[in-house]
C-alpha cells in the first residue's frame, strides 16, 4: 500500500481522539446523544486543530450503523467510508476553489436530494470566508431551512469574513490553538506506534515550531523521521526547521543585553553564512523577546513559556539582566525589522541596522526626547539626549540645509531664536524618524505626501515646508487634520509643538485647491492622482 502521511494516519475517529478541543466535542457529543442536532455548524479556529476533522467525526457519529451515537464504531461500513473519504454522503468542498454563484446554485440543486445509503447528508464546507457576496447570498435560504436529512458543516480560518447573516443561521464553536504539554504527549504517542526513538528536546521544539497546529506537527515529525533514518535528535529537527535554534536566540539576546554590537554583527553574519532565513531569525527572536517580557513583567509566566525546564531557567537568568523597558524597546525595533522586511532589496542590511540600535541606545523607537531645561542641563550625572537612528532601511537622502539667505532679505525680517533654530535643526536630522512614527500612526498617504517635502523655516512656533511638486503641496495645505497628524508626530518624535504651514518651492506656481463644491468622485480622483481640473 501506499505511504500514509502521519497526520491522515492518525487523524482521530471519535470525539474522545480530538487534541485539545474538548468544549467543543463533549457539547457536540451531548447533541448527537440527546439528538438535538443543529442544521448547520460553524467550526472557526486556527489551521489544523481540527475543524474537518470534528466535522467528519460528527458525520460519523450521525450516520454508524450503530445507531446515532456519541462515540461511532469507526468499523461499520458507513464509517469506513467516511474514513477513506469515499463516502457518497458527506460532501467536502473546498470553498477556495469553488467560490462563485454557480457552485452554489449547483449545491442547492442537489441538496433536495435523499441521501444515497445514510440517515444524514454532511455538507462540509471548507475555508467558507472565501465565498463571494453573491455566493453567500445565494445560500442564505437553503442555510437557514435545509431539508431535514441535510447538515451544514462550515469552517473558516477567518471567521470575521464571513458574513453576519450567515453565522446567525449556524451554531459557532471556536477552535483553539493545541498547547505544547498536548502537542508532546501526541508526539511521543505516535513515535510509540511507530517504533521511532525520539528525544524529549526534540518533541520539544517540533512542538513549538507546531505554533499550536497538530497537523504541522505531524508534518513536522513525518519529515524528521525521513530524514535522521533512524533516531529523531534535537540536531536532526533544528537542521529542517532552518536552524535557529534556542542557543543562537540566546547568543543574540547576550550580545544586545551587553551592547557588543561586533559580537551581534559577527552572529548575523554566521547565520547567513550558513544559508539560514533571517525571516526566521527575526521571527525567533521576536518570539524569545516575548519570553523575556513575561518573566520581567511576572515571574510567574514561567508557566505561559511552555518550554523545557531548563530552557525556561536561561530564559529566566536573561530577564533578570534586562528591564521591562529595555525588553519593550527590543520587541518594537524588532517589529518594525520585521514590517520593513517586505519592501527592502537588502535583508542583510536592515537585520544589521536593527542589531546595531538594540546594542547602542535603550531609547523606545519614536519616542519624544524633550529637551532638559536650562537649569537643569549642567546637573552632575545628566546625560544629553541621544536622537535615535533612522529606523528603516528605505532610505531617503537627508534634505539640504536651507539656503542662507542673502544679507538684503535679512533686513528688516525678526531672527529667530536660538532655541528655535536648534529645534528646526533637530527636525531636519530626525525627519526620517518623524515620517517612520507618521507610518506608525497608520498616516501612510501623509507620510507619501511629506517625502516631497523640506522643512525651511521654524518661527514662533510655526514651522514651514516646502514641497518640490504641487500635487504634494495641495493635499498638506487643504488639510487642517492632515497637517495635525503631523503636528502630533512631530511632537511624538522631539518633544515640540508647532504649527504647520506650507509653501511651493521657487518655480513651482501654486494652483487654486480643489472646490469643496466638487463632486466626490472628483475630489478623490484628485487626491489620489496628481493634476488639476480644466474647463472644456
Amino acid at each position: 500500500m501506499p505511504y500514509l502521511s502521519l497526520y491522515r494516519k492518525y487523524r482521530p475517529r471519535s470525539f474522545a481522539e480530538v487534541v485539545g478541543q474538548r468544549h467543543v466535542t463533549q457539547t457536540l457529543a451531548n447533541a448527537v446523544r440527546s439528538e438535538r442536532i443543529a442544521h448547520a455548524y460553524l467550526f472557526a479556529g486556527p489551521r489544523g486543530t481540527g475543524k474537518t476533522s470534528t466535522a467528519r467525526v460528527l458525520a460519523m457519529a450521525l450516520n454508524c450503523e450503530e445507531g446515532t451515537s456519541a462515540e461511532p464504531c469507526g468499523k461499520c461500513e458507513p464509517c469506513r467510508r467516511i474514513i477513506s473519504g469515499s463516502a457518497l454522503d458527506v460532501i467536502e468542498i473546498d470553498a477556495a476553489s469553488n467560490r462563485g454563484i454557480d457552485e452554489i446554485r449547483e449545491l442547492r440543486e442537489r441538496v433536495g436530494l435523499a441521501p444515497a445509503d445514510s440517515r444524514y447528508k454532511v455538507y462540509i464546507i471548507d475555508e467558507v470566508h472565501m465565498l463571494t457576496g453573491e455566493a453567500f447570498n445565494a445560500f442564505l435560504k437553503t442555510l437557514e431551512e435545509p431539508p431535514k436529512h441535510v447538515i451544514f458543516v462550515l469552517a473558516t480560518t477567518e471567521p470575521h469574513r464571513v458574513l453576519p447573516t450567515i453565522l446567525s443561521r449556524c451554531q459557532r464553536f471556536d477552535f483553539h490553538r493545541i498547547g505544547m504539554p498536548q502537542i508532546e504527549t501526541l508526539l511521543k504517542w505516535v513515535a510509540e506506534q511507530e517504533g521511532i526513538t525520539v528525544d524529549e528536546k526534540a518533541v520539544a521544539i517540533l512542538a513549538h515550531a507546531a505554533d499550536g497546529s497538530v497537523r504541522d506537527s505531524l508534518t513536522l515529525f513525518d519529515q524528521a523521521i525521513a530524514y535522521a533514518e533512524g533516531p529523531v535528535t534535537a540536531e536532526v529537527v533544528s537542521e529542517i526547521l532552518g536552524g535557529i535554534d534556542f542557543d543562537l536566540l540566546s547568543a543574540f539576546t547576550a550580545t544586545f543585553t551587553s551592547r557588543d554590537a561586533g559580537g551581534a554583527l559577527a552572529l548575523i553574519d554566521r547565520v547567513a553564512a550558513e544559508g539560514k532565513d533571517l525571516k526566521q531569525l527575526l521571527m525567533g527572536l521576536i518570539g524569545h523577546y516575548r519570553n523575556l517580557l513575561l518573566l520581567a513583567v511576572d515571574r510567574r509566566g514561567a508557566e505561559a513559556l511552555a518550554l523545557p525546564e531548563e530552557l525556561t531557567q536561561r530564559v529566566a537568568e536573561q530577564a533578570r539582566a534586562l528591564t521591562a523597558d529595555e525588553i519593550v524597546h527590543g520587541l518594537d525595533l524588532l517589529a518594525e525589522t520585521d514590517r520593513e522586511m517586505r519592501f527592502t532589496s537588502q535583508p542583510r542590511l536592515l537585520v544589521e541596522l536593527m542589531a546595531v540600535r538594540l546594542c547602542g541606545s535603550a531609547t523606545p523607537l519614536g519616542a519624544a526626547t524633550p529637551e532638559p531645561p536650562a537649569a537643569a542641563a549642567p546637573a552632575v550625572g545628566a546625560r544629553p539626549a541621544v536622537p535615535s537612528p533612522t529606523p528603516t532601511a528605505r532610505r531617503v537622502p537627508a534634505p539640504p540645509p536651507a539656503p542662507e539667505p542673502k544679507p538684503t532679505e535679512a533686513v528688516g525680517e525678526p531672527t529667530p531664536s536660538r532655541n528655535e533654530t536648534e529645534t528646526l535643526a533637530e527636525l531636519r536630522r530626525r525627519w526620517e524618524e518623524i515620517l517612520s512614527a507618521l507610518r506608525k500612526l497608520r498616516s501612510v498617504k501623509i507620510e507619501a505626501f511629506l517625502r516631497e517635502a523640506t522643512p525651511t523655516g521654524l518661527q514662533e512656533g510655526v514651522l514651514t515646508l516646502t514641497f518640490r511638486f504641487q500635487f504634494h503641496y495641495s493635499q498638506m495645505a487643504t488639510s487642517e487634520e492632515r497637517r495635525k497628524v503631523l503636528s502630533d508626530a512631530i511632537a511624538r518624535v522631539i518633544g515640540t509643538t508647532v504649527t504647520i504651514k506650507c509653501e511651493l518651492a521657487d518655480g513651482e506656481e501654486a494652483q487654486p485647491p480643489a472646490s469643496p463644491n466638487q463632486p466626490k468622485l472628483i475630489q478623490d480622483v484628485l487626491s489620489t492622482f496628481p493634476g488639476s481640473t480644466v474647463e472644456e
